[in-house]
């Protein structure tokens, strides 16, 4: 790690910057931009301020959120709820998705504005800033605007930030409590302390697992620290500030499932997926509910992944999962900074090798959940790391081989290469998410132009389909929506139609892409 050590060998996680002062990348304002631009990108990928989810996950974070916008945490089961079967979401006995609150408690906001992805963008922006503060804080200005560019750029994380997941909180609370924890080493203020339990404990009401990693290796060093400096106060201070946010856990429990010990996760795992369960056995208890045929597909695909990573060795997973991050990373243009990365990996100072071995305890720690190797969502938390060792090996080489006589580059020559290559990136992510959402996209607006409201509609799905875009989904405040978007049950459509209020019946017809008017 560049830099000069504040308080002694002891104390090597804390670092001033080594950039000289007055440069152009010091200062509030090159972070502030960067966050901007940040945000910008997503947006551009996105394409609007309250776009509609496509996949089955963002779906049952839309429908939270707009509940928790109505500061409702659940809402009633529908009438006949196996018409509104939704993946990740209970119908019965509530209304309300399987995921901790962290979440959606951070996007409502935006909800309740008409701009639901409001928040997201807010939180992606603060995620850049703090990716280019953090790799200027350890290193120097020029390692953190390539750190930045290389973080930004990456398939992934353009895809998945333009999009409904809780990693991108989650992200954010990482990189925050890193910033805090330096920020407490260095001035043993008791608000960073504050700040360090607020951003790890918010973790832990969005995605546990995560935050638990991610807890331990920080714990261990302020244990260290509080032994040493006998800073009990602060400890105490943070283990307070903690557990009242973890305390929201068990009031999420008893205001959705009615029991502050049964999380809504929980019930649902036991209601639809019993096998989906961290560890390498497969739980073959059956599930207490059906599905319709089109959910039941994505059922028995997600059991065949799992039992596919419970008949592989252990070692084959890792490989290939650490491949798929890894060329997520470093492909196309950014092919020459694997070589980088791994000259970035012997000259790592110690905030340096803590960022990047935090990352790989997610990596490994995630070996126990089953999922696809390109589902690389789940690593969203560990991109920052890998693309700034990435950048610190890159420029310790330019460095190296740099030579006085040669000529040098002007600096803007340089920066508008690299923000041109990132500009392909963006349209590639753009011009993906569009041909992927375009279906869903369609069908929603189709069905805010029918001509009657309130209405129901009645999904007739074509066999040849992507299992993992939904088109049966609703809002989270489904008595007052215009449209109830349902599973169409052939004669069984009756039952609920007479449980509509008067609400006009509509059956879409995926395989003709046609609507007609129903006259039960």
């Amino acid at each position: 790690m560049s830099g000069e050590t504040v308080r002694g060998e002891e104390d090597e996680l804390v670092t001033t910057p080594s950039a000289p002062r007055g440069a152009i990348l010091d200062g509030w304002r090159p972070a502030l931009a960067m966050g901007l631009l940040t945000a910008i990108a997503v947006l551009i990928v996105w394409g609007s301020l309250s776009p509609a989810p496509v996949m089955h996950d963002e779906w049952a974070y839309w429908l939270q959120a707009d509940q928790y916008a109505h500061l409702h945490w659940k809402l009633a089961s529908p009438p006949a709820p196996e018409f509104f079967e939704q993946l990740y979401v209970l119908v019965t006995p509530v209304f309300a998705a399987k995921y901790p609150p962290g979440y959606a408690t951070m996007v409502a906001p935006g909800f309740a504005l008409g701009m639901s992805a409001l928040m997201p963008l807010l939180i992606t922006g603060f995620t850049g800033a703090l990716v280019f503060a953090l790799a200027r804080r350890v290193a120097n200005g020029l390692t953190a605007a390539l750190t930045w560019i290389l973080w930004l750029g990456t398939f992934g994380n353009l895809r998945f930030r333009a999009a409904y997941f809780s990693e991108t909180v989650t992200s954010f609370c990482w990189l925050l409590a890193w910033w805090a924890l330096l920020e407490w080493r260095e001035t043993r203020r008791s608000r960073w302390m504050i700040v360090l339990a607020l951003a790890t404990g918010w973790g832990a009401i969005t995605r546990p697992a995560t935050m638990f990693v991610f807890a331990i290796p920080v714990g261990v060093v302020v244990l260290r620290d509080v032994f040493s400096s006998k800073q009990w106060r602060d400890l105490a201070i943070g283990v307070a500030v903690g557990t009242l946010v973890l305390g929201i856990l068990p009031i999420w429990n008893a205001k959705t499932t009615g029991n502050w010990r049964e999380t809504p996760l929980a019930l649902y795992t036991k209601q639809y997926l019993p096998f989906d369960i961290p560890g390498y056995t497969v739980n073959e208890t059956p599930p207490e509910r059906a599905l319709p045929p089109e959910m039941e597909r994505v059922r028995s695909f997600l059991r065949d992944i799992k039992k596919t990573q419970a008949d592989t060795p252990f070692w084959a997973t890792a490989l290939d999962r650490a491949w798929m991050l890894l060329r997520d990373s470093f492909g196309g243009w950014r092919l020459p900074f694997a070589f980088a990365f791994l000259l970035g990996l012997w000259t790592l100072g110690a905030a340096g090798r803590f960022a990047l071995g935090t990352s790989a305890l997610l990596i490994a720690a995630y070996l126990s959940q089953a999922h696809t190797s390109d589902w690389v969502v789940y690593y969203l938390e560990a991109m920052p790391a890998i693309a700034f060792t990435a950048a610190l090996g890159a420029t310790r080489a330019a460095k190296f081989v740099q030579t006085a006589p040669a000529p040098k580059t002007p600096g803007a020559v340089v920066a508008t290469v690299f923000l041109g290559l990132l500009s392909t990136d963006v349209i590639a992510a753009r011009d993906t998410l569009a041909r992927i959402s375009a279906e869903p996209r369609l069908f929603r607006e189709q069905v805010a132009a029918l001509p009657k409201k309130p209405n129901i509609v009645f999904v007739r799905y074509s066999s040849r389909r992507s299992m993992h875009i939904a088109l049966v989904a609703n809002r989270g405040m489904l008595p007052e929506a215009e449209s109830w978007i349902v599973h169409d049950r052939g004669a069984d459509d009756l039952r609920l139609y007479a449980l509509a209020n008067g609400r006009t019946a509509y059956v879409f017809d995926e395989k003709t892409g046609q609507f007609h008017e129903a006259k039960p």
